[in-house]
Formats: C-alpha cells, sequence, structure tokens
C-alpha cells in the first residue's frame, strides 16, 4: 500500500513538465498596431471627409428645417380630410399659404385664376390644375353655391396633395 501512496507523490515532483522547454524565456508579443493613419496624406484625407461629411449632415438639416411648412400642410390635409364641404372650401386657402411659405409673397400673392393655376403647375411638373382642375380653385375661394362632384373632389384633392409633396421650393 505504501508503494501506490509513495508513486502518486513521486509522480508530480519538482520540475514538472518538458525538460526542453525549462529554459527557455517567453518573449513579450508586439505592441498593438495603431488603426489611426500615420501619414500626414490621410490625416488630411480624413480631415477632409470629416468636414464634407458634416456639412452633408448641415444642409440635410436645413433642407428638413425648409420644408416644415410642407409636412404641416400634408398634417393638416391628413387631420381635416372628410367630404364635408367645409374641407373642399379650404384647399385654396391652404394651396395659397404653402406657396407663400415656399416661394416669394410678392409673387404668389398678385397671381389669381389662369395665371394661377398655370404657376401652379409650372412650380410642379406632377401636377396639371389647368387642365384637371380648371377654375375650380377660384370658385372653392369665392362662389357660395359651387358643388363639385365626387370624382372633382378626389382629383382636387389627390391634385393639391402632389402639388404639395413635389413642388420645388424657392429654397430647394
Amino acid at each position: 500500500m505504501k508503494t501506490i501512496q509513495d508513486n502518486a507523490t513521486k509522480q508530480f515532483e519538482q520540475p514538472w513538465g518538458n525538460y526542453l522547454l525549462e529554459k527557455i524565456a517567453e518573449t513579450k508579443a508586439p505592441e498593438a498596431i495603431s488603426w489611426l493613419p500615420q501619414t500626414l496624406g490621410w490625416k488630411i484625407v480624413f480631415t477632409l471627409l470629416f468636414f464634407y461629411l458634416c456639412y452633408q449632415a448641415f444642409q440635410q438639416y436645413k433642407r428638413y428645417k425648409n420644408n416644415a411648412y410642407r409636412r404641416e400642410a400634408l398634417q393638416w390635409l391628413k387631420l381635416y380630410q372628410s367630404d364635408d364641404e367645409w374641407f373642399y372650401r379650404q384647399l385654396p386657402s391652404l394651396l395659397r399659404k404653402t406657396a407663400i411659405c415656399a416661394y416669394d409673397r410678392k409673387t404668389v400673392a398678385s397671381l389669381t385664376g389662369a395665371a394661377w393655376e398655370q404657376w401652379l403647375d409650372k412650380q410642379c411638373s406632377s401636377t396639371d390644375f389647368s387642365s384637371h382642375c380648371s377654375n375650380q380653385l377660384h370658385l372653392l375661394a369665392f362662389e357660395a353655391d359651387f358643388k363639385l362632384t365626387t370624382q372633382d373632389k378626389q382629383l382636387l384633392v389627390t391634385q393639391v396633395m402632389v402639388w404639395i409633396k413635389k413642388h420645388r421650393g424657392q429654397y430647394d
């Protein structure tokens, strides 16, 4: 019984492990390689890229701020859209207010009738007020007895919505 215990304790005597590796000294691992550019040319490129991205972000922010009137007009359309006559009577006013926000007041305020519709068409190639909704804006704004058919109502709302979304503003 004694020999089993003696063998068990002698098994792990010092030095333990591979005797060939006993005198080898460990080397240090090299330092991590930096991801930052080391040469002046790359520093200049990254600096210019950083300023370009900042400029683009600023332009996007300005575009977002300048288009606040569009979001408000579309929100009004969505909020109040109904089959009420009152809603359709407000469309010419909404369109005029939106145009005044997007362009010079002097230009927009002087336009009426067919000239107003042609000007709207000129500012947005996706709409055609002068042929599809001819004189409807003027009649809705000033005629008390004017009524629209269901198809005319849908077309007018669609034309107004498309114009608000897609017109090219003075600051675009």
